[in-house]
């Protein structure tokens, strides 16, 4: 005879009981049916709770015993991967001082009212144009980083004095006339030499491979003209014929027109004997002391070394700047 007690196969399933209001939130703080403290027992807290200080912990110390090994991998004072091996590579940036102003910083434009001290308006106004004293006062506090660098020996890598810059060592740079002052310099990349363009590489036929006999006629006459080729050069003209036109006269100083041999290789802040050095790069001012007023001007500078690439759309070994010089009457039709 079958039993007339049947097991339903599965009937595990039983439905808890529904709690509302102020009774759900006291008995999720404390079960006291089951002694559960927000949904677990005392022993369950205990047990979760060392297992997540062993796991990190565990995992705190295999990432800082990786992070340790990773470190006896570098040097102190210089990057592993050097030259040619690095992401940089051996062709230098060309950077250009002084710099714009925080409100423009994404312009590349030098404009200004050489008449004129003080701003015209407000930076994002339609009639703004700054007064040469802001790009003054610029140039002057990037300047003032190689002031302490005077009392060095001009033969001593690491050190330039300002005062090889000439007229364009002296506040306002030019601004106040017209004729301003910009400074270029190349970006450093630690332990990089440069590889010079000198008399007989500029003589060869013009070849796509050899930059440097790509150079312009004036630049190639100017370097066999110096005494010393081992120099990175420095050469800026106007971008299109009417910029050509009316940039007439461009001054470089010093007038050898590079960036000397001796300064290089940046190898640091800390020479071989552990001193301190305060390195600034090298710099050459460049003066548009013919430039013409009330038009805007393009203008493009290329550093000339075998090792500095060319590219002018991803801005490869050169600085593009346009240039802007007002006067009075003509500061005031901006933005009418």
């Amino acid at each position: 005879m079958a039993d007339s007690k049947q097991t339903i196969l599965g009937g595990t399933a039983i439905k808890p009981k529904e709690r509302h209001g102020w009774e759900a939130v006291r008995y999720l703080l404390h079960n006291p049916e089951t002694g559960e403290i927000l949904t677990r027992t005392p022993k369950s807290w205990l047990l979760i709770t060392g297992f997540y200080l062993i796991y990190y912990s565990c995992l705190a110390g295999f990432w800082a015993a990786m992070l340790n090994i990773f470190f006896l991998t570098l040097e102190d004072h210089q990057p592993k991967w050097q030259a040619a091996d690095s992401l940089i590579g051996v062709s230098p940036g060309v950077g250009l001082q002084p710099g714009q102003m925080p409100e423009l910083v994404d312009s590349t434009m030098i404009a200004f009212n050489f008449e004129s001290e003080t701003d015209q308006g407000k930076p994002g106004d339609a009639n703004y144009i700054a007064g040469w004293k802001g790009w003054a006062d610029r140039t002057q506090k990037f300047l003032k980083k190689y002031d302490d660098q005077d009392t060095c020996k001009s033969s001593t890598t690491g050190c330039f004095a300002p005062s090889q810059l000439g007229d364009c060592a002296t506040y306002p740079y030019g601004f106040d006339k017209g004729t301003p002052c910009v400074f270029l310099k190349l970006n450093k990349i630690f332990g990089n030499t440069n590889e010079h363009c000198k008399a007989a590489d500029v003589d060869e036929p013009k070849d796509e491979e050899k930059p440097c006999t790509l150079m312009p006629d004036s630049l190639k006459a100017h370097v066999k003209a110096q005494s010393d080729q081992e120099q990175v050069w420095i050469e800026c003209h106007g971008e299109y014929p009417a910029d050509r036109e009316n940039l007439n006269t461009i001054n470089y100083i010093p007038t050898s027109q590079g960036f000397p041999a001796k300064y290089f290789p940046y190898m640091g802040k800390i020479d071989a004997q552990g001193n301190v050095l305060d390195y600034q790069s090298p710099i050459v001012a460049v003066q548009f002391a013919g430039a013409a007023k009330n038009q805007l001007l393009h203008v493009e500078c290329r550093a000339w070394a075998k090792n500095i690439g060319y590219n002018k759309r991803d801005r490869l070994g050169i600085n593009h700047l346009e240039l802007l010089v007002l006067g009075n009457e003509a500061a005031k039709k901006v933005g009418s």
